[in-house]
């Protein structure tokens, strides 16, 4: 089997929760994971925006193939900037 069905074969069930959780539930938790990323100083912020950081790879990684190349230059750059940022915590 493939890494590209293994990974959708492993995410068919997280993606069928998320489908039956309310539609304003994920982007809230990811929402207040990036805001306590921003304002928690310290390793605490960095693992808030880690945690954000590998959600946007995540669903990144499942829609790539029906991407063009500005939509998959403009993920990795959130997802790069995530990364820095959370580094940037860290070391505060």
């Amino acid at each position: 089997m493939n890494t590209r069905r293994s990974l959708e074969n492993a995410s068919a069930k997280p993606i069928a929760f998320l489908h039956h959780m309310p539609a304003w539930l994920a982007p809230m938790v990811i929402t207040g994971l990036f805001v306590a990323g921003a304002f928690a100083a310290g390793w605490i912020g960095a693992v808030a925006l880690c945690l954000v950081a590998a959600f946007i790879a995540w669903l990144a990684s499942l829609s790539w193939p029906a991407l063009r190349l500005p939509g998959r230059l403009l993920r990795m750059a959130i997802i790069a900037l995530l990364l820095v940022f959370a580094l940037w915590q860290a070391s505060r």
